[in-house]
C-alpha cells in the first residue's frame, strides 16, 4: 500500500481549507501554544462560518484532513454544529455502498483459478542477459513483485506507474517471457498504432536469442495479413501479439493466452475495459501507466488493484526544462532554431487536423533552414507510416503533427516539443506529450504556447502550473493527484466523475472508504461516528510537544506530528524518532514525553483501552474490551498491591500511584500497559 500525498500537512499555507471529521469544513490558521497551570500544549486553529474558532489538541490532529477539491478561494465554510451531521449521514452511506461493492469485485477476482507460472532460472537469468542497460534495484523490485504475480494461481492485476523511459517496457518484456517459456501466449494492447509498430520493433530486438514469434495487429495490416495473423494465433504459432484495439475483436481465438499487457490503460474507452473484463477475466493481466486515471488510482489506495512504482529515472537522463509562455513567433523559430543547429529534432504540436496544413505552411515561411513534415491519424496507413519511419530515421527535423505521439514513439534525437494551444490540453496528455523528449543524455526542453493568458479558464491554469510545478522524473503519479483534485474524483465505480467527495475532500474520503472496506472484510459495521471516536482517549497532564526551538518552521512540526499521529506500531514511531534526531538532534524532555504518550496510545488501542486518564496522583483506565487484556496479570498486581488499585466497575479501574515526575509517570504507565498485554 502506498502512502498518498493528499494529507502531507507539511505543504499547508494559511487559510487553506481542511475537513475536521467532527465538525467540517474550516480554514487553517495556523498552530499555536497553549499554557494552563503547568502544562504546555500545541493546537492546530480552524477558523469556521461566522468567525468561530477550533482549537484542536495536537493529538487528534488524525481528526482533520486537507480538503483539496475547489481551490482556496471558493472552499465552503461549515458552521459550527450545523448540517455537518447531514452530511455525513448521506456520505455514511454511499461509503459503506461503494466498499461493499469494492470488495464484491476482490472476491470475484480472488475467487478465480488463474495460472500459476514456473520460473526455468536458467533460461530466465540468459533472457535478462541480453537487456541492453542495468536495472536499477527499484526495477528489480518491481520485476520481482510481477513475476511472484504470475508465479501465484491467482489472476494478477498489477499496475505498473512510471514515467517515460523509466523501464516499465522492460518490466513487460521480462513478464511476457515468463509466460513465452511456459508455453503461454501473451496479448501487448496499445492505444495507437504508432505505439504497436515501436513495441513490436523493440519486442523483436529484445527476443532476438530467445525462442518466440512476435505478430503485430493493427490497421496498417491488410484483411488478408490480418486473417492469416487469426489463424496463427488459433494454431499457437504466434506467441506474442502486439495491437491496438483489434485485439478485442471477436474473431481471434486463442490457443493458449496467459498473460495480457495493457499500455496506457486511460486510452482505452468504457466498452474497450468492458470487454476485457468479459474476455480476459482469468488470466493475469499486468497495466502499464505514466499517469493513472483517477479510477485505477483509487482502486490502488484501497487494496483493489496491486500497484508497483517506479520513481526514480536512470543516473544519466536530464529534467526536461519547462516554459509556459503565450504564443510569439520569434520565440517559436528560435526555439526551433536552437534544436536543429544542434542536429536535434523537434515535435510541434497541433491538434486540429483541418487547420494542420496551414501551420504548416507558416511554420515554413517563419523557419526556412527547417525540413517539416505533416503527421495525423487521419491519413492512411501507408503515408503515416512513411512519414513516422522517416522521422525516425532523421530525414527531416520538426514533425508538425497531433497527438498520434502521444504515446509511446521513441525518437532520441528528438529533444524539443512544442504544444500549441496547451490551455486545451489535459494534464495526463500534456505529461505523455512531453515524455516524448529527453530520451537521450541531452538537455530537452518543451515550451507549452497559449494564446492569450487572460482568457484560458481557471482549471487550465491549474493545470498548467502543475505541469511546470513537476518535472519529468516520477510526476506521472503526482500528476495524476493533482488531477483528481482539479476534476473532482466522484463516483469511484460510477461512470460520472463528480458527486459526494465535494462534500468532504478526496483525502477524507479514500481515508473512510478504507476503514469501511476493513471493517466490512472483518465483519464489523462501519459509521462514520465510529471512525471518529477510534482514537483512545490519553490525559496524562504533562507537557507533550515538538517546541519551536527544536523545530522552528510550522509545517515541519505539522508533518511530524501527523506521521506520529498516523503510526500503527511502535516500530513506525521509533523510526520518525531516529528521522527526527538525524534531522534536529537531541530530544528535548517536552518531544520525549510526545513520543511516549504516542506509544501509550497504539498499546492502549491494542488492549483495548477507550480512554486512559493520570494525573501526580491518581489514574483511571476505561476499557472497551476487557477481553483483549491479560486478567491473570491484572488480578495479580490487585493481589500484591491492594492499596495501590481500586475496581470502580466492570470495565473501569483507579490507580492512586503518587509521582511527581512527569517522564517517570509516563514510562511506568506504558510499563504497566505493555504488562497488561495478551
Amino acid at each position: 500500500m502506498i502512502n498518498f500525498k493528499n494529507d502531507d500537512f507539511s505543504q499547508l499555507i494559511i487559510n487553506h481549507p481542511i475537513i475536521h471529521i467532527e465538525h467540517g469544513i474550516g480554514r487553517y490558521k495556523g498552530l499555536t501554544t497553549i499554557k494552563t497551570t503547568s502544562i504546555e500544549s500545541e493546537y492546530l486553529i480552524i477558523a469556521y462560518a461566522d468567525g468561530d474558532k477550533l482549537y484542536v489538541p495536537i493529538a487528534h490532529i488524525n481528526l482533520i484532513s486537507m480538503y483539496n477539491v475547489t481551490s482556496i478561494e471558493n472552499a465552503p465554510l461549515h458552521k459550527l454544529g450545523e448540517n455537518w451531521y447531514k452530511t455525513k449521514k448521506k456520505i455514511n452511506k454511499t461509503i459503506y455502498d461503494h466498499a461493499a461493492q469494492l470488495l464484491d469485485i476482490y472476491a470475484h477476482r480472488k475467487s478465480k483459478k488463474g495460472f500459476a507460472f514456473k520460473k526455468y532460472e536458467k533460461i530466465y537469468e540468459s533472457f535478462c542477459k541480453d537487456c541492453s542497460f542495468k536495472t536499477t534495484p527499484e526495477q528489480n523490485k518491481v520485476i520481482d513483485a510481477v513475476l511472484k504475480d504470475m508465479c501465484n494461481s491467482v489472476p494478477m492485476d498489477r499496475l505498473i506507474c512510471g514515467d517515460v523511459g523509466f523501464g516499465k517496457t522492460e518490466v513487460a518484456m521480462r513478464a511476457a517471457f515468463l509466460s513465452v517459456s511456459n508455453k503461454k501466449q501473451v496479448a501487448v494492447l496499445v492505444p495507437t498504432t504508432v505505439l504497436a509498430q515501436q513495441h513490436y520493433n523493440n519486442f523483436k530486438i529484445r527476443f532476438l536469442n530467445s525462442t518466440g514469434n512476435i505478430a503485430i495487429l493493427s490497421r496498417f495490416q491488410n484483411q488478408k495479413q490480418q486473417n492469416l495473423i487469426f489463424k496463427n494465433i488459433t494454431t499457437g504459432k504466434i506467441n506474442i501479439l502486439i495491437g491496438t484495439h483489434k485485439l478485442l475483436l471477436k474473431n481471434i481465438i486463442w490457443h493458449d493466452l496467459g498473460l495480457l499487457i495493457i499500455d496506457e490503460e486511460h486510452r482505452f474507452g468504457v466498452n474497450h475495459k468492458e470487454i476485457i473484463k468479459k474476455q480476459y477475466s482469468s488470466i493475469d493481466i499486468l497495466t502499464l501507466t505514466a499517469t493513472p486515471i483517477p479510477r485505477t488510482l483509487n482502486m490502488t489506495m484501497i487494496g483493489i488493484k496491486d500497484l508497483s512504482i517506479i520513481e526514480k529515472p536512470p543516473a544519466e537522463r536530464l529534467a526536461i526544462k519547462t516554459f509556459i509562455e503565450e504564443y510569439d513567433p520569434i520565440l517559436v523559430r528560435k526555439t526551433i532554431l536552437r534544436e536543429i543547429l544542434r542536429d536535434g529534432q523537434v515535435y510541434y504540436i497541433y491538434n486540429k487536423v483541418q487547420n494542420i496544413i496551414n501551420i504548416a505552411n507558416r511554420l515554413s515561411k517563419l523557419i526556412p533552414e527547417a525540413r517539416i513534415k505533416v503527421g495525423h491519424g487521419k491519413m492512411n496507413n501507408i503515408d503515416l507510416k512513411k512519414v513516422m519511419n522517416q522521422f525516425y530515421n532523421n530525414e527531416f527535423n520538426v514533425l508538425i503533427c497531433t497527438t498520434i505521439i502521444e504515446s509511446g514513439i521513441d525518437v532520441a534525437r528528438a529533444n524539443t516539443i512544442i504544444i500549441e494551444n496547451a490551455d486545451h490540453f489535459g494534464l495526463s496528455q500534456l505529461h505523455q506529450l512531453r515524455g516524448r523528449i529527453g530520451r537521450s543524455n541531452n538537455q530537452a526542453y518543451a515550451l507549452l504556447l497559449v494564446n492569450n493568458f487572460d482568457q484560458i479558464t481557471s482549471d487550465a491554469k491549474k493545470r498548467l502550473e502543475a505541469i511546470s510545478s513537476i518535472d519529468n522524473f516520477g510526476g506521472g503519479f503526482s500528476l495524476s493527484n493533482q488531477d483528481l483534485e482539479i476534476r473532482g474524483i466522484g463516483e469511484i465505480l460510477g461512470k460520472e466523475q463528480s458527486g459526494h467527495i465535494k462534500h468532504i475532500g478526496l483525502s477524507l474520503y479514500m481515508r473512510l472508504l478504507k476503514n469501511a472496506v476493513s471493517a466490512i472484510k472483518h465483519g464489523d459495521n462501519f459509521s462514520i461516528e465510529e471512525f471518529s471516536k477510534s482514537s483512545v482517549e490519553v490525559e496524562l497532564h504533562v507537557s507533550a510537544l515538538l517546541p519551536d526551538s527544536y523545530i522552528s518552521d510550522v509545517n515541519e512540526r505539522l508533518l511530524f506530528y501527523k506521521k506520529l499521529s498516523n503510526s500503527k506500531n511502535e516500530q513506525e514511531i521509533e523510526q520518525i524518532e531516529r528521522e527526527l534526531i538525524k534531522n534536529f538532534g537531541k530530544f528535548p524532555n517536552f518531544a520525549k514525553n510526545l513520543i511516549l504518550i504516542t506509544k501509550i496510545r497504539i498499546i492502549a488501542d491494542q488492549i483495548g483501552i477507550k480512554s486512559i486518564k493520570f494525573n501526580k496522583k491518581i489514574g483511571i483506565i476505561e476499557f472497551s474490551d476487557i477481553n483483549l487484556i491479560n486478567t491473570e496479570y491484572l488480578l495479580r498486581i490487585f493481589k500484591e498491591e491492594p492499596n495501590l488499585w481500586k475496581i470502580d466497575n466492570s470495565k473501569k479501574i483507579k490507580c492512586f500511584y503518587n509521582l511527581d515526575d512527569d517522564y517517570k509517570r509516563i514510562k511506568w504507565i506504558k510499563k504497566f500497559l505493555n504488562n497488561l498485554k495478551r
